[in-house]
């Protein structure tokens, strides 16, 4: 074991700014943007974690989405902090008979099944504002980035990453639901 030694700081004033610039544009290839699994682990919620507890949990770290996995790692959805509100615990809780305490994460995920991803070779070629226009187009927070010819989920795009990367912010408006709607007809 090596003995490490420890400085003060009192007569350090300076920060090292790196001279390169890293910062993307919206003319930057879209892979500066994307947080690839490869490089960093994905963030990630078992399947057998209760509702409350995962927005306890996201609440804590910030997180405004999580990839859903079992006990195997085996991917079933993804979770946002939408399916977490309280409006729509309450509707699962009641459409199931039972209390918000007793819902699983699983129970009001969005599966695997109905989410759609970027290819990882599309993005690849893509710029930033290829990416920022679609996501603002779909309404999306987040977007999977799959690689199909591995058959695995590469990595993830999300808006408030993007915006700070980019060091602007990236308007996502959210589709109305069904009762604003109905409230602005009548």
């Amino acid at each position: 074991m090596r003995n490490l030694e420890l400085f003060s700081t009192a007569s350090i004033d300076h920060l090292l700014w790196s001279s390169e610039s890293t910062t993307p544009n919206l003319d930057s290839s879209a892979l500066e943007i994307f947080t690839d699994f490869d490089v960093s682990r994905p963030i990630i919620v078992d399947a057998s974690t209760s509702a409350v507890g995962t927005a306890k949990i996201m609440e804590k770290t910030h997180a405004y989405m999580r990839l859903v996995v079992d006990k195997n790692d085996k991917f079933l959805g993804i979770i946002t902090q939408q399916e977490l509100s309280h409006h729509n615990l309450m509707l699962t809780a009641k459409r199931l008979s039972l209390t918000i305490d007793e819902l699983l994460v699983t129970e009001i995920m969005v599966p695997r099944e109905e989410l759609q991803a970027f290819d990882y070779n599309q993005i690849s070629t893509a710029k930033v504002s290829d990416i920022v226009r679609l996501l603002q187009e779909n309404n999306l927070h987040h977007m999977l980035v799959i690689d199909q010819e591995l058959h695995h989920i590469r990595g993830l795009i999300a808006a408030s990453d993007l915006a700070r990367k980019l060091n602007q912010p990236i308007e996502i408006h959210k589709r109305p639901s069904f009762s604003q709607i109905f409230a602005q007809s009548n």
